[in-house]
């Protein structure tokens, strides 16, 4: 064999094995599954594709993705947000009373409901670092708690008559493209950033990996895992008045079941229950998948009965996946 082609087959076979590494990540494999979901619905019906659902599908995974980055954070830490859909509905009522009922400026409307959400995720990660509370039980309180401060705000009605200069957070384009959408992206640029080039991710990393091994090697435990909660309910809180603009109003039933599609999104993203595994990438591609898969169900007029138990089978292949995953690396 002449050198020009044992170089060449050296380059070749240089360039295929991060490839092959690629296509074995879960968000790859997942990414497959996307493409192969939209390929399967839009021959069934090809509407699948149209502007305004694509528009409509984008906006979901958004929102999805944006609630989905926020419970991702509480997982890598070795923790959960079960709060997540609470809060998306406490979120857009607090955003329309402010605006609507007390006739705040809306800036400052939103800059309060942000606080708020802020306050309560320092709480979760408080009970979760000092009273040593795993956060599945102060979010199972702060789930019933948010819900029923919703209903005590509206007294059970929705908040209606949103100004228009808000809804546009929700239902306005950039160049055609949905505002929410935009705000996913640039979500998920910054937390990319805060995870893979920046100390604070990789010690995110090393408490939900370790956490006694990261306090050994002098990583502010504390401190990152409250930071990972005060994310999770900021996430939640801005879904919460994004989708109040969306709606048009503040109503004290939204975002329920969003908790189940999170975690979900996240699992089936490469997330894993044990913490200190995964990316936001994964996370975007789950939250695209289920997305896609909740559109795809409507789109073929499959009765809404069934979504649920469809996400919640997808969500026990994700665990079995994982669990699987774990136990062959020993």
């Amino acid at each position: 064999m002449s050198t020009a082609a044992q170089g060449t087959r050296r380059f070749l076979g240089n360039l295929a094995t991060p490839l092959r590494g690629l296509l074995r990540t879960t968000e790859m494999i997942m990414f497959l599954a996307v493409i192969i979901l939209v390929t399967v619905s839009t021959l069934i019906n090809p509407r699948f594709i149209g502007v305004d659902n694509l528009h409509s599908v984008s906006r979901d995974i958004a929102l999805l993705g944006i609630a989905g980055i926020g419970e991702g954070f509480a997982i890598l830490v070795a923790g959960i947000d079960l709060s997540v859909g609470s809060m998306i509905g406490l979120g857009g009522v607090l955003v329309a009373y402010f605006i609507v009922s007390q006739g705040l400026p809306i800036w400052v409307g939103m800059l309060l409901t942000l606080l708020i959400g802020l306050g309560v995720g320092v709480i979760h990660g408080l009970f979760v670092t000092k009273l040593k509370m795993h956060g599945f039980l102060i979010t199972l309180v702060t789930m019933g708690v948010a819900r029923g401060a919703s209903l005590v705000i509206t007294k059970g009605w929705p908040i209606i008559d949103l100004p228009r200069s808000y809804n546009v957070i929700a239902q306005g384009y950039v160049a055609n493209i949905p505002i929410p959408v935009i705000i996913f992206v640039a979500i998920l640029a910054v937390t990319l950033f805060l995870l893979r080039f920046t100390y604070i991710g990789r010690q995110i990393y090393a408490a939900g990996g370790n956490m006694e091994a990261a306090r050994l090697s002098g990583v502010n435990v504390d401190a990152r895992i409250i930071l990972c909660y005060v994310i999770a309910a900021l996430c939640s809180s801005l879904v919460g008045m994004i989708q109040a603009g969306r709606l048009t109003i503040g109503h004290p039933g939204a975002g329920e079941g969003y908790e189940l599609l999170a975690i979900t999104a996240c699992i089936v993203g490469g997330l894993s229950f044990f913490g200190g595994e995964g990316s936001v990438l994964g996370i975007a591609v789950g939250a695209s998948m289920i997305g896609v898969l909740q559109n795809a169900m409507i789109m073929l007029k499959v009765s809404p009965y069934w979504h649920r138990i469809v996400i919640g089978l997808v969500l026990l292949s994700a665990i079995v996946f994982d669990y699987v995953r774990r136990r062959r690396r020993g």
